[in-house]
């Protein structure tokens, strides 16, 4: 229209194309700063036509049309009904536990994000909990969410699955087994990786662990909802939430506080006395001020008067042996 409505001035008022241009512009956009206008009647006729009564109302359309877009975009988004197919190379969480799911997200979230590996990377939530979008708390951790049925693997796709880095399957009841089997049948469908990807998921009962790691699970963890900081270790370092798991289990390993004074003797050599007797691994010691000192360097000067040792719950070291070791150092 505007195009037509710009050779028809030049053709019909006679005036230069750039000038027709100038007209044609200031015309549709309703500025009309009175400089120029149409003078003939039949250049007149084709600006009621051309402009006032298709341009203008196709323009008004357009921007009608682009505010509605806008508009529904942003609400599909908040409500978790967009398609997030485009996203690559970020963290696909599945289900949100059933229970203080907004406190546990929070914090679990907060240690993303406090990790280095971690901090810029996009994260989307895919849960049926949450109809009216997602608490502003977690909105502005810059997470987005994916509305959908999750005992159905009929999201991956909507949500870039094959294309994430990281996929975290949560427990949604942690006392109830059936979780597990949602667990294993989502990940019976999960499609190819189209790159290295790292898949954590929780698992409710211990035998199920196997079954996970064989359909591609890298690191499985029990659903302990006072600590998601192990989660957020399995995603930046896989195997650590192991270690840090067996810390809270029977016949795992734990750390135990030995009283013994210990002086001017530097922690490397603790270190390597206490490992190559059998007697733990020494973690950190507790000064004579008390302060529990953590992963000392090497070649401090140790004054402790207890000292920490990680050792296996059904081998725990002897007192005396112990205290025969240190006063060898």
């Amino acid at each position: 229209m505007l195009c037509l409505h710009t050779a028809m001035i030049c053709w019909l008022e006679g005036i230069s194309l750039k000038d027709s241009i100038w007209l044609t512009l200031t015309t549709v956009t309703t500025v009309g700063y009175g400089d120029m206008s149409a003078e003939t009647d039949e250049g007149r006729i084709a600006t009621v036509i051309l402009i006032y009564l298709l341009g203008i109302w196709m323009l008004a359309q357009l921007a009608s049309e682009y505010i509605d877009y806008r508009s529904d975009r942003k609400d599909r988004i908040i409500k978790g009904q967009w398609n997030w197919s485009y996203m690559e190379n970020h963290i696909v969480i599945i289900n949100a536990p059933v229970r203080n799911s907004q406190i546990y997200l929070e914090r679990l979230i907060s240690q993303f994000r406090d990790t280095p590996a971690l901090t810029d990377k996009p994260i989307l939530l895919v849960t049926a909990q949450y109809k009216d979008g997602l608490p502003r708390t977690l909105s502005d951790q810059g997470v987005v969410l994916k509305s959908a049925d999750t005992t159905r693997g009929e999201f991956f796709d909507d949500v870039a699955a094959a294309k994430a880095s990281h996929i975290v399957f949560i427990a949604r009841d942690e006392s109830e087994s059936s979780s597990d089997s949602v667990t294993l049948d989502l990940l019976d469908q999960l499609p190819a990786a189209e790159q290295q990807r790292l898949i954590v998921a929780e698992a409710v009962l211990d035998t199920n662990v196997s079954r996970f790691q064989r359909l591609g699970a890298n690191a499985v963890l029990r659903p302990v909802r006072a600590y998601p900081e192990l989660l957020a270790r399995a995603l930046a370092a896989p195997g650590t939430e192991q270690v840090l798991q067996d810390l809270f289990g029977y016949f795992g390993s734990s750390i135990h506080r030995y009283d013994a004074a210990v002086q001017t003797s530097e922690w490397s050599n603790i270190v390597c006395s206490l490992a190559s007797n059998g007697l733990g691994i020494a973690m950190g010691y507790i000064d004579q001020a008390g302060e529990v000192i953590n992963c000392p360097k090497q070649n401090e000067k140790v004054d402790a008067q207890a000292i920490l040792i990680m050792a296996r719950d059904n081998d725990i070291p002897c007192p005396d042996a112990l205290k025969t070791c240190l006063n060898s150092i």
